[in-house]
């Protein structure tokens, strides 16, 4: 009993750690992390209308991907994971497992250092979308989070 406990509290601070892990690093870092753990079909590098730089990883043999979004300074300020809408029960699970939810569609971290929102499937789509941003008094002490 006491290493099925000890399990599920490893499980949740490694699924709290990877969540943090993006915002705050750079794009070497981040893409030195998919090279070495996380199988991923290709990657684009962008740049949206404001000028925000970004980098979009395509999930492989499933639907999905990862896409970074990247300060003026070259730290990842918000990133986004889509999935299958056949997967959103189990992530639900996950995410009610793992973090706090405040709203709906909402969790935060233990550490109350940033916000998981969930964008619900649009009619018509096959995906659905989780985002990842700091809580803005987090920003102000730019704590990086390791992995």
């Amino acid at each position: 009993m006491k290493r099925l406990t000890l399990f599920l509290l490893l499980a949740t601070f490694s699924l709290s750690a990877f969540a943090q892990f993006p915002l705050g690093g750079n794009l070497k870092e981040i893409r030195k992390y998919f090279d070495q753990n996380i199988s991923y079909a290709e990657m684009q590098k962008f740049k949206t209308e404001d000028g925000v730089s970004g980098v979009c990883f395509t999930k492989v043999r499933v639907v999905g991907d990862y896409t970074f979004y990247f300060d003026r300074q070259g730290n990842c300020s918000s990133y986004i994971v889509t999935y299958d809408k056949r997967e959103l029960g189990d992530v639900l699970n996950r995410f009610d497992a793992a973090f706090v939810r405040v709203y709906e569609t909402k969790w935060e971290d233990a550490d109350k250092t940033y916000d998981i929102s969930l964008e619900l499937p649009k009619k018509g789509t096959n995906y659905f979308s989780i985002i990842y941003k700091p809580k803005a008094e987090s920003m102000l002490t730019n704590t990086l989070a390791s992995n």
